[in-house]
């Protein structure tokens, strides 16, 4: 190609113009597919905006790099991205930064649009200091994009965006392109909004910020969905307007909405070859007063619509109306598209390439990070829709939402809603607006609403998909099936998105649920707030690991944090007269401690029925990261000054629990991915190595099989880890195991044996009877039994004070973090001899990174939520022992509820109330079996173990009150 960019792609000279995406490169020389996937098929890209994360390529040796996202450059080698590429061959992803920048500001506008051009530019002219970030290259947004490529003259489209992204560059506003927002945090009075600027790491602090992040395309899932050339309608525009690269061949577009129509009479204006155009709603003749009335709301676009039709007309291109595209078929890439047309009949059009445009929801992740108020809209699938104002106003002082990052509404609805925006914001920081521009943006505003009122009458679908095909893949990260969801939620009985995530990984890829959240929320019972949906997580897209790694102050003692209680306020409801069940052992807390001990219970005969404040596994048992511990951990003490300290002595029922897991393998309904795979301790000094030595005598006087290492021997252990380290400590005993399926597993089991589990069922309030205990959950259901179970993890504390005794049990949550998979990295459960860290790696390749650090409390929900200081902190120090962890990118991080006692298991009854037995630990993954095994012996009296006294709660105070 004469003036082209030489590339190479799987060792093929190719060409690209210059400006053009890696993906429209490739697509330019028809290559479709991107990415290989964990069964060996391929996948090809879809968004087009970065989010699915389908279009990953291996670029100049480094890994997972969006080909959508990444401008061609002179010399590239491109090959495709495997599914578990080896990270120490690739190349890092950056340096380790000293520190991250902090840079500040009045307004942080998050999306260059219409919305947010016209708000930037008008708070900039107004004299705030205002920044504006986007992920592209430039700024414009899915409806302005410019073309990046050609020089060929813009279409009246394209010249409006120009004209706005030039006055948005002279009103003064900072225009920051390339700059992925990751993440926000809320310190003290500081919002602090994580950004990646050209692959560093950075954060913004600004004193007010506005989310104008847009819509996101929703591709309702069909078979042949993930074939390579099916893409989005939005991501063949972008290829064709930004990058003057129609897609290849016979192209079939299919869908609901305007933007289809556009689209194909773009493509054949461009002279592509568009087979049909597949739309479920009824043609506009039918409703000619309904066609009239939009006619007359806006001229102008209905007469472009039609002539989109007239151009179809002329090029003798098939308008299905009332249909819908049902499959799609191919060996390798899509050949044939299915289509169900409205008498019932099927037809077969040959495709090389097929665009879906089921519609638009709000790219929302942000302003639900930050806590702003979200309902549920059921259109065009359910999902979370933001509460704003037209001024862009939300529940949350500090955070406003204008355009379709609250609701899809079309371009001139989101910038008459930007200019308002920019009017209150000038007025709230004592600066003053253009007053006419206002007016007459509240003008546009309202007769916006109208137009998009009957433009989405008009185009009402008549015509749905059917139900999932057990064939069909929902969850695109993971490759899983309609057919293997719905089993495991009948197997479960998952009722909620949360579970459905903790028993399939639905959700937990690179896209976060982004395109397969409406297909898995309906399989469940309809939504009714914002807390059905999944939550979102930081990083909000991958980032790479090295570029939040920083040095942090090594800490010493839990951070505790004042827990949301779970006693009602008003009081509780009186139980029905007449309607107390009578139970023989009531369980408080379906964690797996609580699971275990019910477990072990109904098989010895008892009737037990376990009542939970939240979902069962949704707190520590489900969010901790799945160590099995048989050492102790490294930055413990390891002695006390009159022998083993009580973690020490914690270590016999950590190994007995462990054999106990995998003893009991062959019992449950699912592989827990147990592996007793070794613990290492890795020294950085010699200060370290003394420590460790101190550590393994300790435990080799208590049976525990480990030994001191030298640096040969560690790296013969561990070959990943980092040059210098003098040695460290092994133990053979320490393993892993997955603590969603296991804690799911034994819920499972227990039901099998005739538990039964009452999930939302937080109790408020246990008295004493005769006989027993009454209890009575917080809805009034009351249930006589003759013992009580405490297993309520970070509420056993609160659970306790109902029967008046105290519990020193203090909420302290902590955080883990997963990267992408990669092939085999690290064999053991890894540790460092004097900094937080534990370091595993997954059956399915990704690498689970903890150790302690501490999370925080969201500031508007009150849930556990990761530290940016405990990130960075925890980050580096995992790099420092595994430095090929900085070709990899983080996926997800996350918190969960962990409690910080005396550093040993509460385990027994209360003294001084009969009857009321405590199953407490801040190790219940590892402890479960053996702690369950034992208050269950001791409800049963069937045998007094006095190894475990030391564990009883007589040990507070001389006993429990």
């Amino acid at each position: 190609m004469e003036g082209g960019i030489a590339f190479r792609f799987e060792g093929q000279d190719l060409a690209a113009r210059p400006g053009q995406s890696v993906t429209a490169a490739l697509l330019m020389h028809g290559v479709l597919a991107h990415r290989t996937v964990r069964d060996g098929t391929r996948r090809g890209p879809l968004c087009g905006i970065g989010a699915c994360h389908e279009c990953l390529l291996e670029i100049d040796g480094r890994l997972s790099q969006r080909g959508c996202m990444t401008t061609v450059c002179a010399g590239m080698e491109v090959r495709h991205a495997r599914s578990l590429p080896d990270a120490g061959e690739a190349v890092p992803l950056g340096a380790v930064p000293d520190a991250i920048g902090v840079e500040r500001c009045d307004v942080l506008v998050v999306g260059a649009g219409p919305a947010g051009i016209v708000a930037g530019r008008l708070m900039a002219a107004g004299g705030l200091d205002v920044l504006v970030v986007d992920e592209r290259h430039g700024p414009g947004g899915q409806y302005f994009k410019q073309d990046a490529v050609s020089g060929r003259a813009p279409d009246g489209q394209a010249r409006q965006g120009g004209k706005a992204v030039a006055a948005l560059k002279d009103s003064g506003a900072r225009i920051w392109t390339d700059t992925l927002v990751w993440g926000a945090f809320r310190e003290g009075t500081e919002l602090r909004v994580g950004i990646l600027r050209r692959g560093r790491a950075g954060y913004i602090v600004p004193r007010h910020v506005v989310i104008a992040t847009g819509a996101q395309e929703m591709p309702r899932p069909r078979p042949g969905w993930t074939l390579p050339g099916v893409m989005t309608t939005g991501a063949a525009q972008t290829m064709l307007r930004a990058y003057d690269t129609p897609l290849p061949g016979r192209i079939v577009i299919a869908g609901n909405g305007p933007l289809n129509l556009q689209l194909a009479a773009e493509l054949i204006g461009r002279g592509a070859s568009v087979v049909a155009l597949v739309e479920a709603a009824a043609p506009p003749w039918t409703r000619p007063a309904l066609a009239a009335r939009l006619s007359v709301a806006s001229p102008l676009l209905a007469a472009a619509g039609g002539r989109h039709l007239s151009r179809l007309r002329a090029a003798r291109v098939p308008v299905l109306w009332g249909s819908r595209l049902v499959r799609i078929e191919g060996a390798g890439r899509a050949q044939v598209a299915i289509v169900a047309e409205p008498d019932g009949r099927e037809c077969r059009l040959e495709a090389d390439a097929v665009c879906l445009g089921d519609g638009f929801v709000p790219a929302n992740e942000l302003a639900r990070l930050l806590g702003c108020a979200h309902s549920v809209s059921g259109w065009p699938v359910p999902h979370p829709e933001a509460g704003r104002l037209a001024e862009g106003t939300t529940d949350q002082a500090d955070v406003s939402i204008i355009g379709e990052a609250g609701r899809f509404g079309g371009a001139a609805l989101a910038q008459a809603q930007g200019a308002l925006c920019a009017g209150r914001l000038l007025s709230l920081f004592g600066k003053t607006g253009p007053a006419a521009e206002s007016r007459a943006a509240r003008r546009r505003f309202r007769h916006a609403e109208r137009f998009q009122d009957l433009l989405w009458r008009l185009y009402a679908p008549v015509a749905d998909l059917p139900v999932p095909a057990d064939d069909t893949i929902l969850c695109r990260c993971e490759g899983l099936s309609a057919a293997g969801i719905r089993a495991q939620c009948a197997r479960d009985e998952v009722q909620d998105i949360a579970t459905l995530k903790r028993a399939t990984r639905s959700g937990m890829g690179r896209c976060q649920g982004r395109f397969c959240q409406p297909a898995l929320a309906a399989m469940l019972p309809a939504p009714t707030g914002e807390m059905d949906f999944a939550a979102p997580q930081m990083p909000l897209r991958p980032i790479p690991l090295a570029a939040l790694a920083v040095e942090k102050p090594e800490w010493r003692g839990h951070r505790r944090v004042e827990i949301p209680s779970a006693l009602p306020k008003g009081g509780v409801s009186a139980p029905v007269s007449g309607n107390v069940q009578v139970t023989d052992v009531v369980v408080i807390g379906a964690g797996i401690v609580g699971l275990f001990t019910a477990l072990f219970l109904a098989q010895a005969g008892r009737r037990v029925v376990v009542l939970e404040r939240g979902r069962p596994g949704a707190l520590a048992s489900g969010g901790n990261a799945g160590s099995l511990h048989a050492q102790l951990m490294a930055f413990d003490d390891s002695a006390g000054a009159d022998g083993p300290s009580l973690p020490a002595r914690t270590l016999a029922l950590q190994r007995e629990s462990i054999g106990m897991w995998q003893s009991m393998v062959p019992f449950f309904d699912r592989d827990l991915e147990i592996k007793v795979c070794g613990g290492l301790a890795v020294a950085e000094s010699e200060a370290d190595m003394a420590r460790l030595r101190a550590k393994v005598a300790v435990e080799q006087s208590l049976g525990v099989a480990s030994c001191m290492v030298d640096s040969q021997e560690l790296r013969a252990i561990e070959p990943a880890l980092g040059a210098g380290f003098p040695g460290g400590a092994y133990c053979s005993e320490e393993g892993k195991i997955n603590p969603m399926a296991a804690t799911l597993a034994v819920m499972a089991r227990a039901k099998d044996v005739g538990v039964t589990i009452r999930p939302l069922s937080p109790v408020a309030a246990i008295t004493r009877e005769t006989n027993g205990f009454r209890i009575v959950a917080q809805d009034g259901r009351a249930w006589s039994a003759g013992a009580v179970v405490n297993a309520a993890g970070a509420y056993a504390g609160e659970v306790a004070g109902l029967v008046g005794r105290r519990l020193p049990v203090f909420g302290a949550p902590l955080q883990m973090v997963v990267t992408e998979p990669v092939a085999p990295l690290v064999g053991s459960l890894l540790a460092h001899a004097s900094r937080h860290l534990t370091l595993k790696q997954a059956a399915n390749g990704t690498l689970l990174i903890g150790g302690g650090w501490s999370a925080g409390l969201d500031a508007v929900h009150g849930h556990p939520r990761p530290l940016r200081d405990s990130l960075e902190g925890n980050l580096w120090v995992a790099r420092k022992l595994v430095p090929a962890l900085g070709s990899v990118h983080v996926v997800r991080s996350w918190a969960a509820m962990n409690i910080d006692i005396d550093g040993a298991p509460i385990l027994g009854e209360s003294p001084d109330v009969p009857g009321f037995y405590n199953a407490v630990t801040a190790n219940g993954v590892t402890l479960a079996p053996a702690m369950g095994r034992s208050v269950a012996d001791m409800v049963l009296g069937t045998g007094r173990r006095a190894d475990l006294d030391i564990f009883s709660p007589r040990r507070f105070h001389g006993g429990c009150a």
